[in-house]
C-alpha cells in the first residue's frame, strides 16, 4: 500500500504542475486586463540576476536532497 500511495501522490505532483504551467499561460493570454497582457507578453530577461537566482535555487534544492537522503539513509541504519 506505501507503494500505491507515493506512486499516487508523485502522479498527482507532477499532474498539478503540468497543470499549473500550462493553464496559467493561457489564462494570462486570454484575460481581458491589459496590465495582465502586457505582462505576458514581455519576455523574460536572463541578466545577471535571473542566472543567479537560477543557481541559487538549484543549489538550495540540492541541499535539500542530499539532506533528506542522509537523514533517511541514518534511520535504516538504526534499523538494523
Amino acid at each position: 500500500m506505501s507503494l500505491l500511495t507515493r506512486w499516487w501522490a508523485r502522479a498527482t505532483a507532477v499532474l498539478i504542475g503540468t497543470m499549473v504551467a500550462v493553464l496559467v499561460p493561457a489564462a494570462a493570454w486570454a484575460a481581458d486586463n491589459e496590465v495582465v497582457l502586457e505582462v505576458a507578453r514581455r519576455r523574460p530577461r536572463l541578466g545577471g540576476f535571473g542566472l543567479f537566482a537560477g543557481l541559487c535555487c538549484l543549489i538550495v534544492v540540492a541541499i535539500v536532497v542530499i539532506s533528506l537522503l542522509v537523514l533517511t539513509r541514518g534511520r535504516r541504519d538504526k534499523g538494523r
